[in-house]
């Protein structure tokens, strides 16, 4: 690539770090953006967490089981996010080859993920079980 082209890439595309607040948060949007149409698991947890938020304002949870909910919640889209970040740096850096530390961290960004929705299962589990319980067992009477 000759200076012309990279000239004409530096002025299509921003190469050097925000100027501003503005700017830096206009990035950040269009990251979560990115991530909403790439990623099929992370718009399966926005739906999931839209679900948990309908199921806690109709159980009417307590601010305390919001609290744990927003934990688990933010825990699993936090770690999706860690997790594309981990596959685009890999997939930049090996391209279509195969390489045995890629699969690593590919697998273990994944393996994160995993980890996450167990722990929100469990939050979930805890939190809504004396909630749904009972409407269960009146349903199945």
């Amino acid at each position: 690539m000759d200076s012309k082209d990279n000239k004409k890439t530096e002025e299509t595309h921003q190469v050097h770090k925000n100027s501003h607040f503005v700017q830096a948060f206009g990035h950040a949007i269009a990251g979560i953006g990115e991530l909403l149409v790439r990623e099929r698991n992370m718009r399966f947890h926005i739906f999931a967490a839209c679900v948990v938020l309908i199921v806690g304002i109709y159980v009417d949870l307590g601010r305390s089981d919001w609290l744990w909910i927003s934990v688990a919640v933010f825990t699993v889209i936090s770690a999706e996010f860690l997790n594309t970040v981990v596959e685009a740096i890999v997939d930049l850096i090996v391209g279509e080859k195969y390489h045995p530390l890629a699969k690593v961290a590919k697998d273990v960004a994944s393996g994160g993920v995993l980890a996450a929705v167990a722990f929100a299962i469990i939050i979930g589990i805890l939190i809504f079980q004396p909630y749904l319980l009972p409407n269960l067992q009146m349903i199945f009477r």
